[in-house]
């Protein structure tokens, strides 16, 4: 059973309640349907065609003279350092990819002198010391040698001649230029040669190159929205049934409005009304209300209560100088249109 309260707002605003509900389930459908059809997505870009090169230098000496350390015909490979008694150092330039094979490679070694004065390079000299290429290859490697002894002579010489212009040092320069998996590219690395009374070294470090194509695409992510899709379609459901049930309650078992505010007014001044039995006649003049709400005003105003006699659906409010009579509406009449 609807509370009075609610009964009484349908009976005056049926059709407009029920055209709310309409309005708001067809709302509803038309966002589950737009979010269905529309999910979030997300712009991601992949990688494709990944290559990687990769340049490095290794190096041995052997040992020819005779030291404490090191027996002739030791040979070192990439040690600390180098002891003078092994003056020839041999270099491999190898530059490898990790992927597809290099379409070609052109690799190349060289000393590069330099003297600098605070920080800037006023003389540069270069010495080549050797260069390879391949092709349709994985591995690219190129040998040099380096005589140490000599190097450090021409060093030597290079800083007398420099005097206090400047500092002059020694580099060891590698280059690799190839082509893999159409890409094409330059690796370069250096290092000091370094020389000590007794010991010499070198120190390279090895240089990396990745390649890639970028290319985006749009995927479909998990649903962020607070609201789903599912529960739109529910919430339009629960309104399209609320809006049928308004509808047909209006047609079907609709009170009379006036009829609906007199209960309405029943259950709100309940405190001021009372059963009981009024007498047909009086003496005293007779005044009709058009509502009970309007009899109970006049019971509030004259400090009395109403009675109300539920056998002649009568109520009425009794003070010295009149009686104040409401009398329930008869809704058969009502509804037959004679409210």
């Amino acid at each position: 059973m609807l509370p009075p309260r609610l009964r009484y707002v349908l009976a005056k605003r049926g059709p407009a309640v029920a055209l709310a509900f309409a309005v708001l389930a067809a709302a509803a459908f038309g966002a589950a349907a737009w979010t269905a059809t529309h999910p979030p997505t997300v712009d991601v870009t992949d990688r494709e065609n990944v290559q990687t090169a990769a340049l490095g230098v290794t190096g041995r000496a052997t040992v020819t003279g005779n030291g404490s350390l090191h027996d002739p015909g030791t040979a070192l490979d990439d040690p600390v350092v180098y002891p003078r008694t092994a003056p020839v150092l041999h270099l491999t330039v190898r530059t490898t990819s990790a992927n597809a094979s290099f379409e070609r490679v052109a690799q190349n070694a060289s000393l590069v002198y330099t003297a600098t004065r605070s920080g800037e390079t006023f003389w540069t000299r270069t010495v080549p010391l050797g260069a390879g290429n391949a092709t349709d290859t994985t591995t690219a490697s190129t040998p040099v040698s380096i005589d140490t002894e000599r190097v450090r002579d021409r060093l030597a010489t290079y800083r007398r001649e420099a005097g206090d212009t400047g500092t002059v040092d020694v580099a060891v320069r590698v280059t690799s230029t190839y082509r893999v998996a159409g890409y094409a590219g330059t690796l370069s690395t250096s290092g000091p040669l370094s020389f000590g009374e007794d010991w010499y070294d070198v120190e390279t470090e090895g240089a990396t190159r990745e390649h890639d194509r970028a290319v985006a695409r749009t995927v479909t992510v998990p649903s962020t929205r607070l609201v789903p899709p599912w529960a739109l379609g529910g919430a339009g459901v629960a309104c399209a049934l609320a809006a049928l049930l308004v509808f047909y309650w209006y047609r079907a078992w609709r009170t009379s409005a006036p009829r609906l505010a007199e209960t309405v007014h029943r259950h709100r001044y309940d405190e001021w009304i009372s059963t009981g039995r009024v007498p047909a006649t009086s003496d005293l003049p007779l005044v009709e209300t058009a509502t009970l709400e309007d009899l109970v005003d006049i019971a509030i105003d004259a400090g009395l209560r109403v009675i109300h006699d539920p056998d002649r659906g009568r109520y009425v409010v009794v003070t010295p100088g009149a009686r104040y009579r409401y009398d329930e509406r008869d809704e058969s009449h009502e509804r037959d249109g004679t409210e």
